[in-house]
């Protein structure tokens, strides 16, 4: 009779510590972005300025957690090619997105994995990843605002998960799982946006009246249009679009402190999504 040898799953540590904490402070941060608690971060508003919907999706649902699995957890694969292709993809995002805060801990990931042959070094090494990872997805100003570590304590929680799963069944899963992850917060959060409220909406400063009205994110063909008399209409866009009008090589928020939009009078259908923190 041939003995079916049980599969024994290691550091299983990782799971019992990165589940609940995934649970736990993601439903806190979403509670807390639900009473209006906390401010966007970075990390929440970083879609707002997409028009077209098949884009969140595909950058959000597909080409963030494909490329991210290689960066981040194909060094735990075991092969050399795979570890390579996390070093310089790492280093590559901090590049791109100015992220130079992080190198010292980029840094350190490295130091800890190439030792980890010597006292547990691997181990710190899984949390150092982790938190890395979730540190990724914001600017050092973030880390100025309490409100944001919730949800930067509860993407390293799911980073611990997705190392857990390299490590046991293979970096094809924990692509699969991040799909799925990424896929439902973003599915919520356009369902969510699409019940809101749509009826027209005024605003009046001593700098501009604006009148605005949120319009449906499978909408298209928007326009923005500037007359003589000052006044901007605006159907079925997004506030960059509205910004380059205003001031092509400028922050909207620079734009107005300097009064460019005084006597402004101002009508949009616009789109705004407010998305959950998306891994």
């Amino acid at each position: 009779m041939e003995i079916v040898k049980k599969k024994t799953y290691k550091e299983n540590y990782l799971l019992k510590i990165g589940i609940p904490v995934f649970i736990c402070f993601t439903l806190l941060a979403i509670i807390l972005d639900h009473f209006k608690i906390t401010d966007p971060s970075s990390r929440e508003t970083r879609f707002n300025d997409i028009n077209n919907v098949t884009d969140i999706i595909l950058g959000g649902v597909v080409i963030a957690p494909l490329f991210e699995e290689f960066f981040f957890r194909g060094v735990f694969t075991g092969k050399k090619y795979l570890k390579y292709i996390s070093y310089f993809g790492t280093a590559f995002l901090v590049i791109m997105q100015q992220s130079y805060f992080l190198i010292p801990l980029l840094i350190l990931f490295i130091i800890l994995f190439e030792l980890k042959a010597k006292n547990n070094f691997q181990k710190y090494s899984f949390f150092i990843n982790a938190l890395l990872f979730s540190l990724m997805h914001y600017k050092f100003y973030d880390l100025l605002n309490v409100s944001s570590y919730p949800s930067i304590i509860g993407t390293a929680g799911l980073a611990l998960v997705l190392i857990w799963l390299v490590l046991n069944v293979g970096l094809w899963s924990s692509i699969l799982a991040h799909f799925i992850v990424n896929g439902t917060l973003i599915s919520t959060a356009i369902i969510s946006y699409e019940n809101t409220d749509k009826t027209l909406k005024k605003v009046e400063t001593n700098d501009f009246v604006m009148t605005y009205q949120y319009v449906s994110l499978f909408e298209s063909d928007g326009q923005v249009e500037f007359s003589r008399n000052k006044e901007v209409k605006a159907v079925n866009t997004n506030m960059d679009n509205i910004n380059k009008l205003f001031c092509p090589n400028a922050e909207l928020k620079s734009c107005i402190s300097v009064n460019s939009i005084s006597q402004l009078k101002e009508t949009k259908q616009y789109k705004k999504i407010r998305l959950p923190d998306i891994p």
